[in-house]
């Protein structure tokens, strides 16, 4: 009876963790400490920190390790220091110096060719990723190559940078922030910048400070976690699935609707089951939604299919079978 106790008490908990990852653990390390702490093993974070860098981690537990996907492709906002004058073979501050600067830097680097080369490296662009990452030639982490020796030849890949704000100037060192899509590497923006200016460059320090709607205020850090069990972290830390999906429209199913959608049946508008939040409106095409029972409790993701002013169909896309009412 115990152990089933606690069986239900670990299906219990999912939701959402903003955490505030420290230096010199990898993501990985911040989700294996979670699981250790929750004794659950569905854990997974929404998007990698490097050792070196410090912030926002949001993780997905249990059931909302489904939706991580939506909170992985979401914007990112960064605070980061550049160090110019100098490059390194990672990109950052960890690896070997593979460049140095001899000149004068402050007739180099100017307000002007500061904001030109910052220009030219933003909005919507390409970007090689750094030699040291995880993107795979062959099937093989270039980190692995690169460690062997071997030289990573890695294609550009599309990125977008929103926002890059030069918040101070103390050279050799720039402190800046970012907003960007996800998939963009400062490192790969410091290096590039650096090239840009003649001078080199590279990542010295990066904090993360938002994650789509989450920002550092949402989260705590990683050791109040160790001091709390289960039951606290999720009475006081475990956020609900659906604040990561606030920006998606919501639906409420109502008792048939409940049936029929636990149970991968379409839904017509017209046969009822469901209804529109008040003031809606969609055009025509496919919709992601948030389906909710009529309590308000989150049950996941559907699709709308508007084919005309009444022509409007419900299909489930992703559910949390553990919310529905159902045993």
């Amino acid at each position: 009876m115990k152990n089933r106790r606690s069986g239900d008490a670990r299906a219990s908990l999912w939701g959402i963790l903003p955490i505030i990852k420290p230096t010199g653990l990898t993501s990985h390390d911040v989700v294996v400490k979670i699981r250790r702490i929750l004794d659950v093993q569905k854990v997974g974070h929404t998007g990698t920190l490097d050792p070196l860098a410090s912030g926002l981690l949001v993780l997905c537990v249990g059931g909302a390790t489904r939706f991580a996907g939506y909170l992985t492709s979401q914007d990112k906002t960064y605070r980061a220091r550049i160090m110019l004058g100098a490059a390194t073979a990672t990109d950052d501050a960890e690896g070997n110096v593979v460049f140095h600067f001899e000149g004068d830097l402050g007739k180099l680097v100017t307000e002007k060719r500061l904001r030109q080369a910052i220009k030219a490296l933003s909005g919507s662009t390409k970007q090689v990723p750094p030699a040291y990452s995880s993107k795979k030639i062959g099937g093989v982490p270039a980190y692995r190559l690169a460690r062997r020796g071997e030289k990573a030849e890695l294609a550009p890949v599309p990125v977008r940078i929103d926002l890059v704000r030069v918040l101070k100037v103390e050279l050799p060192e720039l402190e800046v922030e970012f907003s960007c899509s996800a998939g963009t590497y400062l490192r790969a923006f410091a290096r590039d910048l650096g090239t840009k200016l003649g001078c080199g460059g590279y990542l010295s320090s990066l904090v993360r400070t938002a994650c789509g709607d989450f920002t550092l205020k949402d989260a705590r850090p990683l050791e109040e976690f160790s001091a709390a069990g289960p039951k606290e972290i999720k009475r006081k830390f475990l956020l609900p699935v659906e604040t990561a999906l606030s920006w998606m429209p919501a639906v409420v199913l109502d008792t048939s609707g409940l049936e029929r959608i636990y149970h991968g049946q379409a839904i017509d508008l017209a046969e009822g089951g469901f209804a529109l939040e008040e003031g809606q409106s969609f055009a025509q095409g496919k919709h992601e939604v948030r389906l909710h029972a009529e309590k308000g409790n989150f049950l996941g993701i559907g699709v709308l299919d508007v084919l005309g002013v009444n022509a409007v169909c419900l299909h489930p896309k992703r559910l949390m079978p553990e919310a529905f009412p159902f045993k």
